[in-house]
Parts: structure tokens; sequence; C-alpha cells
């Protein structure tokens, strides 16, 4: 038997017969309404449609049947697919985030910033008269006090506090763009 010997009125009667039986299995198979509403509307075209061309060695209902099954088939392959490729690229989202966080956690860019500094900082240090370096030294990388400081150089407290106050004037207005980072130049050089 062909699919050619079925008259329309046949094929009527076998798609109003069929339809909601094989969009219920269909609906079934994929989860969705409409999709399976498509799925057995496009088998049912595409048996019209190649009818002429299809030899059923069984009744053309368990063709369609076939061929909305297939048609299932295909249709679920194809969304494991996607959700594979969905997965896959919010794996390869997650990872670069992470690398993201990692970057920005190992704070590279700071010691850039913090190379800046410190060779803004040497050159500051170069300007001033090398007793105001010596005192300011003295009390950042030797812990010593204002009195320490002064019995050691010779001077007054009161000049070494002035002298300490007259480099960090210099330094806060040359590295006023620095200063959040000054910080962690500080304890980088206490260290």
């Amino acid at each position: 038997m062909t699919g050619n010997e079925l008259s329309p009125q046949e094929f009527g009667r076998l798609f109003s017969r069929y339809r909601d039986k094989f969009i219920s299995i269909a609906r079934s198979y994929v989860r969705d309404e409409l999709t399976a509403e498509d799925i057995v509307a496009e088998s049912f075209t595409n048996f019209w449609d190649s009818r002429e061309k299809i030899v059923i060695d069984t009744v053309p209902e368990a063709y369609i049947m076939q061929m909305v099954k297939n048609k299932c088939l295909n249709y679920l392959r194809d969304k494991a697919n996607r959700m594979r490729i969905q997965q896959q690229m919010h794996e390869d989202s997650y990872k670069a985030i992470i690398t993201e966080i990692g970057v920005l956690g190992k704070d590279e860019t700071g010691l850039i910033f913090r190379s800046d500094i410190a060779a803004i900082f040497r050159k500051l240090l170069a300007t001033v008269p090398e007793s105001t370096r010596e005192i300011f030294l003295a009390s950042r990388f030797e812990s010593l006090t204002y009195n320490e400081i002064a019995e050691k150089y010779g001077v007054s407290p009161r000049k070494v506090k002035r002298e300490i106050q007259h480099v960090l004037e210099i330094m806060r207005t040359s590295l006023k763009d620095y200063l959040p980072l000054l910080l962690v130049l500080y304890s980088l050089l206490n260290e």
C-alpha cells in the first residue's frame, strides 16, 4: 500500500481521529503542549506531502505515529545539545569570573602602582636635606620615638616633629592620587 492510495477525505478522518492521541503521546515525550502540537501537525503534513513516495507496510496511522516518535526524538536530541552547549557556556563564564576574581584578589595592578609610589617616594627623599631624610627614615623604619631620634641626631624633639611633618606634607601633595595605595606601600616597607 502507498500513501498515494489515501484520499483527502480519508486523510481528514485519519487526522481527526488520531491528532489528539498523537499530541498526547508527543507531549509525554517532549513535556510541552505547543511543541507536541507542532510535531504532530508537521508529521501529518509531511505524510500528506510525501504520500506518493511512501510505501506503507502497515496502516497509515502507524507510519505517522513513527514519524511523531522520530520528530520527538530529534527534538529531544536538539534540546539536549542546546542544554549541553548552554551548560558549557555557563561553566566557561563561571571559570572566567573565578579567574578574574583571582587576578583581582592578587592585586597585580596594585603591584604596578606600588612600584610607581616607591619611585616617587625615593625621588622625594632625594630632594630633602640629608638630615631631614635621616630623621624621617628613622621615624618610619627604625621605629624610634621623637625623643630617641632627637638624641641620635642631636636635635630637639620639636625639630624632629617639624622635619617629619614637612616630609609627610611633600609626600601627600606628590602622592595625592596614590594615597589609598600608600598604606599598602607603608606595610610593604615595614616588612
